[in-house]
């Protein structure tokens, strides 16, 4: 799932669970509990992540999160 997803028009807020972006094909496929799970601690280590470095969620490095 890409990052993006994850990031609404509010800056510095992040969505997980059952809240993250996508198409009618796409959102049903992610409504299920392990893609729930995964993309609530994304924006955990990335919400996490933006306030070590003192930047916002939007700015944070993929590769970073994933690291």
């Amino acid at each position: 799932m890409p990052y993006g997803c994850l990031i609404p028009d509010i800056d510095n807020l992040l969505v997980g669970g059952r809240c993250v972006a996508g198409d009618m094909v796409s959102h049903a496929a992610t409504r299920n509990m392990m893609c729930c799970t995964v993309t609530g601690q994304a924006a955990g280590v990335a919400a996490a992540i933006s306030l070590k470095l003192r930047t916002s969620t939007k700015n944070v490095s993929i590769i970073v999160i994933q690291e």
